[in-house]
């Protein structure tokens, strides 16, 4: 008794000097971790890089509290029962009392489980070790909630599920080393409620990784490692994931040492160097004794300073070679950094969007460190530029040479063509697009048949043209080429091909008789207006009274002008006729009518006391307009009609 109580004493006394070289820190929210105040991630080398590095660092070097000498924490070691002799039962046991602020640790190494005791839900366990056992499967074990370490290396574990781990905020540190794992879920690592620091899959049976169990986006990490992997190791994205777009970082380190992979695992992350520089902010990446394929994906990142690409291909590149290509079998990868002279040899094959249609089938090859990606279809019967070409970010360089196209037309891809080579066809034509070509250094087309080139040919530097020994016509059409020629200053010649060893640039120097006509014809067309201007006022000469009524109608009328008569239209007609009568009166009457145009109708309008004919006299001359309206056998009539008053009248 007396034991314990100084114990407890010398834990009393001790507790405030423990309690003050330790901070409690949480890196992800989730686990209750204590950093040392006196760390070395908080000096001013690792606060350069800011709070992502500081954050992992601390994180790394946390200790859980049951590792601290607290008053209020005990620590007590379970035993196992063994209820079966194959294993499969078992059951944790201890003669010690405890509380609920009691952790358990269970440890039973070099041993034969292959479960886990049925009672193990039933204890706030902190850290288990099994290894050297014979577990086939890690089981459910989602209740262990407080969970700090798991350590199963060296047992027959195939398979981890993704909800192996689900559920177990707490859990840090995980070892399932030398085990015969071959499959992994997707997104180990990152399950709902779950960071795992620690990470340790060594000398396993893997042949295929996602990118999802190597990288933790947007939280800390330690170490993951799938070093001495018993199997060549294809890293994949099935995904898609990328930084840039999901604006996520990186920060922890991953080690394959002596693992043969296909790619660098960055290089599924990201297509720009830039972006793995800024998003992967921390942490490294270690490959000693590693070999993989130095193509164009480790070409990519050759735009690196070389610390930030030593820091992300691993610490010591002088042990890490290439496998692939052939050339660069055995190279060191920090060789392979300095010797520029090599970086050409570092291609990939690309098969997605590379031209293939009918006979005319194209090779495409990515080398970015001449940021080029090479489409060969050269001698393959083609009879047209590609329609499409593979997605890239690089220049492209379009080799059709040796083929039969006569005729140059407009593609998307233009303004993205570094190099174009057309020797060996006979192109007739190219269209304005030609324009479009921004970006080329170069277009050969030493075997042409051109007459002449499109006007936006002007945009372009001459110098990209090599025409060879092959010219066009110069002529006064194609006067303006080698007026274009000579202003840019052209170094390539291009020569006529009617006249032998002469340039166009000397061809438009000479006086030619393409000045002569351009004058001959001025005079000509100086009398083109003059003509024009004649045509029209004759035109509007024979056609002035059409043009004077046109004008008329868009004129307003002006109700203020003294009007002289009373009535604007006398309608006289054959009164005695029904079919005339009935149209007057019925038709043209309300026609005018509508017009507002005032009438004057004999047969209607007539004023009693006066005769016929001094009624017809009266009212023509108070009327502006007389409209007579002549039917058969009119003129048979009474002279004293109407109709002759209005012919007679002065």
């Amino acid at each position: 008794m007396d034991k314990y109580f100084y114990a407890a004493l010398v834990l009393y006394v001790l507790f405030p000097f423990v309690k003050g070289l330790y901070t409690y820190c949480s890196p992800d929210g989730m686990k209750d971790l204590w950093c040392e105040n006196t760390s070395s991630c908080y000096t001013n080398y690792h606060s350069k890089f800011g709070f992502d590095f500081i954050n992992q660092c601390l994180a790394c070097e946390a200790i859980p509290e049951w590792e601290i000498p607290l008053p209020n924490i005990t620590y007590l070691s379970l035993d196992v029962e063994m209820e079966s002799v194959f294993g499969t039962e078992s059951l944790l046991v201890t003669d010690q009392s405890f509380s609920s602020s009691t952790y358990f640790r269970f440890e039973y190494a070099d041993g034969y489980l292959t479960k886990f005791p049925r009672n193990i839900c039933e204890f706030y366990i902190v850290f288990i070790d099994v290894s050297y056992n014979l577990f086939e499967e890690i089981g459910n074990i989602s209740c262990l909630r407080i969970l700090d370490t798991l350590k199963m290396n060296k047992n027959r574990v195939k398979f981890v599920s993704n909800k192996t781990f689900s559920e177990m905020p707490k859990l840090r540190y995980v070892d399932l080393s030398g085990n015969k794992i071959s499959k992994l879920d997707f997104n180990i690592l990152n399950y709902p409620r779950t960071n795992i620091l620690y990470f340790y899959l060594n000398e396993n049976n893997l042949h295929k990784l996602d990118i999802g169990n190597i990288i933790v986006p947007n939280n800390t990490f330690c170490m993951v490692s799938y070093k001495d992997n018993k199997h060549p190791i294809k890293i994949s994205n099935s995904k898609n994931f990328n930084l840039a777009e999901s604006n996520s970082y990186l920060c922890g380190d991953i080690d394959f040492s002596n693992v043969r992979l296909n790619i660098h695992p960055f290089m599924t992350l990201v297509t720009n160097p830039a972006d793995l520089y800024k998003f992967v902010k921390c942490g490294k990446l270690e490959y000693r004794g590693a070999t993989y394929n130095c193509d164009c994906t480790v070409a990519e990142f050759l735009p690196l300073k070389y610390n930030d690409f030593n820091r992300l291909f691993g610490g010591l590149l002088f042990k890490s070679t290439c496998h692939d290509p052939e050339p660069l079998r055995g190279i060191s990868i920090k060789g392979l950094f300095y010797n520029r002279s090599l970086h050409h040899l570092m291609v990939c094959d690309v098969q997605d969007g590379c031209p293939k249609i009918g006979r005319c089938k194209c090779v495409c090859t990515s080398q970015p460190s001449t940021d080029s990606i090479i489409i060969d279809c050269s001698n393959q019967n083609c009879t047209d530029l590609p329609d499409v070409v593979p997605t890239t970010g690089h220049k492209i360089v379009l080799s059709m040479e040796g083929n039969q196209i006569q005729s140059v037309s407009s593609k998307y891809y233009f303004n993205a063509v570094k190099s174009l080579n057309l020797a060996g066809n006979p192109v007739q034509s190219f269209d304005e697009s030609i324009g479009n070509f921004t970006n080329a250094v170069e277009i050969i087309i030493t075997d042409h048949s051109l007459d002449s080139l499109p006007k936006s040919v002007q945009t372009l530097n001459p110098n990209v043209f090599w025409f060879g020994q092959k010219g066009i016509p110069c002529n006064c059409d194609n006067r303006w080429i080698g007026e274009w020629r000579k202003f840019k200053k052209a170094l390539y010649p291009l020569y006529c091909s009617n006249y032998q060893n002469v340039s166009i640039e000397d061809f438009v120097s000479q006086p030619t008789d393409c000045d002569s006509k351009h004058v001959s014809l001025l005079p000509l067309y100086s009398l083109i207006p003059l003509i024009i201007s004649l045509f029209l006022m004759w035109k509007l000469r024979h056609c002035r009274y059409d043009v004077e009524v046109i004008r008329s109608q868009f004129q307003p009328i002006d109700e203020n002008i003294k009007r002289r008569w009373q009535t604007d239209v006398y309608i006289s007609f054959d009164e005695d006729n029904d079919d005339v009568r009935w149209f007057v009166l019925r038709i043209l009457d309300a026609f005018f009518r509508r017009k507002k145009i005032s009438t004057y109708i004999s047969c209607r309008d007539s004023l009693p006391g006066r005769t016929h004919e001094q009624n017809i006299v009266n009212n023509l001359h108070n009327c502006k307009y007389c409209l007579i309206l002549q039917s058969s056998g009119m003129y048979d009539l009474d002279k004293s009609k109407s109709f002759t008053k209005g012919w007679n009248i002065n």
